[in-house]
Order: structure tokens, then C-alpha cells, then sequence
């Protein structure tokens, strides 16, 4: 029976050995899955938050692109505007050069006419000779 004793001793002590040995294992694998977890965990938060700050571009981008064509439609405006006032101006320049020119047209007629006017009152203080 000591030996069945021994037998039965030396079996569990070595069914203890391998149960610790299976115990190890499984908690290094009960590590390695915690930390595959772990990661897989983080991506995907990491990649949760890699999609809202893609919806945060995204809506940033729309508002940008409505903002540039406003200011796009507003600097056109401003072209017509400069536009208008600078053809505006050149009509004034136009009206200007008008008046100057008939100022001057004017000033030649009226030397013309005094001059001949002088002509004329010369002719009656100078006598005749025919008569």
C-alpha cells in the first residue's frame, strides 16, 4: 500500500504540477487576450475619434466653401460697383472736356465777333473816299 501511497502522491503532485503549468499558460494567455483587447480598444477609439474629427472637417469645409462663395459673390459686386464708378467718372471727364471745348469755341466766336464789331466801328469813323 506505500507504494500505491507514493504512486497516488507522485500522480498528484504531478497532476498539480501540470495543473499549475496549465494555469500559467492560461494566464498568459488571459494576458496576451487582455491586451490584444486593450489595443483593440484603443483603436477603435482612436478610430471613433479619427471619424468625428472627419465629420468636424467635413462640416468646417461646408461652412468654408458657403463663406468663400459669399465673399466671392460680394467681390463681384464690388468689381461692378468700382466698375460703374469708374465709367461714371469717365463720363464726368467726358462732360468736363465737352465744356471746356465749348468754352473755348465760345471765347474764339466772341473774339471773332469783337474783332469784327472793332472792324465795323473802325470803317464808320474812317471817311470814305468815294463819297
Amino acid at each position: 500500500m506505500s507504494e500505491s501511497l507514493a504512486e497516488i502522491l507522485k500522480a498528484h503532485q504531478q497532476k498539480q504540477a501540470n495543473t499549475r503549468k496549465e494555469n500559467e499558460q492560461l494566464k498568459q494567455s488571459a494576458i496576451r487576450s487582455t491586451q490584444e483587447l486593450t489595443d483593440a480598444l484603443s483603436d477603435y477609439a482612436s478610430v471613433s475619434q479619427v471619424f468625428l474629427k472627419q465629420k468636424e472637417l467635413e462640416q468646417q469645409s461646408r461652412k468654408l466653401a458657403n463663406q468663400t462663395t459669399k465673399y466671392a459673390n460680394q467681390t463681384q459686386q464690388w468689381l461692378t460697383l468700382v466698375d460703374n464708378f469708374n465709367m461714371s467718372l469717365k463720363e464726368l471727364g467726358d462732360v468736363r472736356n465737352w465744356a471746356e471745348m465749348m468754352e473755348y469755341d465760345m471765347k474764339t466766336i466772341m473774339t471773332t465777333l469783337e474783332f469784327v464789331h472793332q472792324g465795323t466801328t473802325e470803317d464808320d469813323k474812317i471817311p470814305s473816299i468815294t463819297s
